[in-house]
């Protein structure tokens, strides 16, 4: 009888990577699974290195920090043998960037509609700048002069009062004078609204209004820790918008 790792010859890393996924779906929640390894595939295995790919740098961070153990784990218990785990991004398909570009190219061709809702006296220029904050604003309006471009995602970290909703409401008012739409939303009313499209099974209007929109801005993200539904349809939603390089 042939060993595995005879038997690895013929057998591509996607097929190993299908049989890693096939028990790992035992271990994982569910939302787990579907959020972070459901659009994974298996790119490559030489000299004890086995590469995955996956969608974004989010998710690589992601699965580096929270599943890379098990993942390694699992790997060895199907080859045989020890193996290390490389994550990377996954080139889109000639077909996915084309509509990927697309979508960039519509999306410039007319701005938010609805209410300006940012607050106006929330700009760059009233912004005071000190030492404790002047990587965040140099950041923020890196983001807000090229959107999509660099700092892509941004996420500020800092304590209350510290000026993280007045640079959030700086880049929104920004982006909202050139022809870019641009959404700003709480996270509570982020969660509410995912809650309410899937309680009333409208969950493509739900898509439709946060990844057609050129800069998406969330505030207090912390605090969809803990809530494995939202976080789900946040990632969708980012992986989304990153793709499109918005």
């Amino acid at each position: 009888m042939r060993s595995v790792k005879q038997m690895l010859v013929k057998e591509s890393a996607k097929e190993i990577w299908e049989a890693v996924l096939g028990e790992l779906q035992l271990q994982l929640t569910r939302t787990n699974y579907d959020t972070w390894l459901r659009d994974t595939v298996g790119l490559g295995y030489q000299e004890n290195r086995f590469v995955v790919g996956v969608p974004s740098p989010f998710a690589i961070e992601w699965l580096e920090k929270r599943l890379s153990s098990l993942i390694k784990k699992t790997l060895i218990g199907i080859i045989g043998d020890e193996v290390n785990v490389r994550f990377q991004i996954q080139e889109q398909s000639p077909t996915a960037r084309s509509k990927g570009n697309n979508k960039s190219l519509a999306s410039t061709n007319y701005r938010k509609t609805g209410s300006n809702n940012f607050n106006p006296k929330y700009t760059f220029d009233s912004f005071i700048v000190g030492n404790c904050n002047r990587l965040a604003h140099a950041a923020a309006l890196g983001v807000a002069e090229k959107p999509g471009h660099v700092y892509n995602p941004l996420f500020i970290y800092g304590g209350v009062g510290l000026g993280k909703t007045h640079l959030l409401h700086a880049i929104g008012r920004f982006v909202y004078q050139t022809r870019l739409r641009v959404l700003y939303v709480s996270t509570e009313q982020f969660t509410n609204e995912f809650i309410k499209a899937i309680r009333e099974r409208k969950t493509e209007e739900f898509r439709q209004k946060y990844r057609s929109v050129d800069v998406l801005l969330i505030d207090d993200i912390h605090f969809i820790i803990g809530k494995e539904q939202t976080q789900e349809g946040f990632f969708h939603t980012f992986n989304d918008l990153h793709n499109a390089n918005r």
